[in-house]
């Protein structure tokens, strides 16, 4: 083979292994950031607790930051005040103008209630992303309203811990902010929702982002490759190419 072939051929099998790094750098560099805090209410001195049932359920509910995230974990403050040992969280989102969920749940998972009761105190319960059910395979939308919806899915009562006021007592971070007044609500089993601006429910959100779908151009003027099925076998077989070229020449 002419040796300015050769040197062409590697020029490319070259620029093929640069197109693949580069098309896994920000995959790399979303899955390396850490989770983040991006809401907490569990600091307070004193709490209260409202009753939750198989008919009335409520909760937090916030705006997601610039970036698309997923849940890791969750702290409530959930009082075991009747036989119920469960709880039920569901993950609404909200309407952009009402604030208030509009259609069914994206996600849910029934959490167990191990803290001790004690009305003046947080009952923090905490569940990992193993514990979490379906939510944290749910993404979040950047710039989004969702709310998280506690209920009994066993007849008994539960108090979700509030801060007993002042209202809207939350910190965010990660861009993250409020919505609905930071409290949504339904007597009901949603067949009505509103909002209730008293009292903050006390939670503690961790989040780690995600990446936004790659959209490729249907037409591009110079494609790239990315390291897929196809590409990596494509790239193989270049390269195998290239060594059974050099060999029949050696042979040769």
């Amino acid at each position: 083979m002419p040796t300015i072939r050769r040197h062409a051929l590697r020029h490319y099998a070259a620029i093929g292994l640069l197109a693949c790094a580069a098309s896994w750098a920000p995959i790399a560099s979303a899955q390396s950031q850490p989770p983040q805090v991006v809401i907490d209410s569990t600091g307070f001195d004193f709490y209260s607790a409202y009753p939750v049932s198989d008919s009335q359920w409520r909760g937090p509910a916030f705006t997601t930051g610039t970036v698309p995230t997923r849940i890791t974990e969750i702290t409530l403050g959930l009082a075991n005040t009747d036989p119920a040992t469960t709880a039920l969280l569901r993950l609404f989102q909200l309407d952009g103008s009402t604030e208030l969920p509009t259609g069914a749940a994206l996600a849910s998972a029934t959490l167990p209630i191990v803290v001790p009761n004690d009305g003046a105190n947080l009952n923090a319960n905490t569940y990992t992303a193993a514990q979490l059910g379906s939510i944290p395979s749910t993404t979040l939308l950047a710039g989004t309203k969702y709310a998280l919806m506690v209920s009994s899915p066993s007849g008994g009562y539960i108090g979700l811990s509030d801060n007993d006021g002042p209202s809207n007592a939350y910190t965010f971070a990660g861009g993250f902010s409020t919505s609905a007044a930071g409290y949504v609500q339904t007597l009901d089993a949603g067949s009505t929702w509103t909002q209730n601006d008293q009292v903050t429910p006390a939670i503690k959100l961790t989040v780690v982002p995600v990446d936004d779908p790659i959209v490729v151009p249907p037409t591009a003027p110079t494609p790239v490759p990315t390291l897929g099925a196809v590409g990596a076998l494509s790239l193989v077989s270049v390269i195998g190419w290239l060594g059974l070229r050099r060999t029949r020449k050696s042979a040769g």
